[in-house]
């Protein structure tokens, strides 16, 4: 999050310096820094959506091993009765 708010402050910063600078008209510039700004969105977009689609795999793959071993714990829980019973009998 914080990575977030510091980008957003520099592309604002940044965007003020170009405008007071820019050696072209301000609806030009105006235009050009909204371009750039979209951009900066659509990639930032596009890598949320790449992250959060790997988190998922991750997840998915994390919960099946849990499952494994809940399973072969199950088991041997199992096992370990059954062979105390019959060690009883």
């Amino acid at each position: 999050m914080k990575a977030i708010t510091a980008l957003a402050a520099g592309a604002l910063i940044g965007a003020t310096i170009t405008m007071l600078y820019a050696p072209k008209s301000g609806a030009e510039t105006v235009t050009r820094l909204s371009d750039r700004v979209n951009n900066s969105i659509e990639r930032g977009t596009a890598k949320a959506r790449e992250m959060t689609r790997q988190t998922t795999e991750v997840a998915a793959k994390l919960k099946d091993q849990v499952h494994g071993i809940q399973d072969a714990v199950d088991a041997g829980v199992r096992a370990f009765r059954q062979a105390r019973t019959h060690e009883m009998n």
